[in-house]
């Protein structure tokens, strides 16, 4: 397991947009919690910024901060701003460029295990 900014056994209070800042001509991430049931990741893009085609192989929900970002979904564009958000299935090709700089969380779920 990669190293996280959070303790997924401890209770945490925080704001969000503080843990990341955007940096100039850059994609930033950062873990936020990582166990067996998810992960976190706060991403942070500069305008400009792009994530070229690409899929995940768990279901995974993306939550806007702030900023503004065209997000592809199977071949769709989607402008989305702060509260926008995307719920993709497994396997589903998806895209990011930043129009604006822009931070957003991704949560992907993990199966459970036996």
């Amino acid at each position: 397991m990669s190293a996280t900014l959070f303790d997924s056994s401890q209770n945490s209070v925080g704001d969000l947009l503080s843990l990341i800042g955007v940096e100039p001509d850059a994609t930033v991430t950062k873990a936020l919690i990582e166990n067996s049931a998810l992960r976190l990741v706060l991403f942070a893009m500069d305008a400009g910024q792009k994530l070229t085609d690409h899929s995940a192989s768990k279901p995974a929900f993306v939550q806007m901060l702030d900023g503004e970002i065209v997000f592809s979904l199977e071949g769709e564009a989607h402008p989305l701003g702060p509260g926008g958000w995307v719920a993709m299935q497994p396997g589903a090709i998806h895209a990011v460029e930043a129009t604006k700089p822009s931070r957003f969380l991704l949560t992907l779920v993990k199966e459970p295990t036996a």
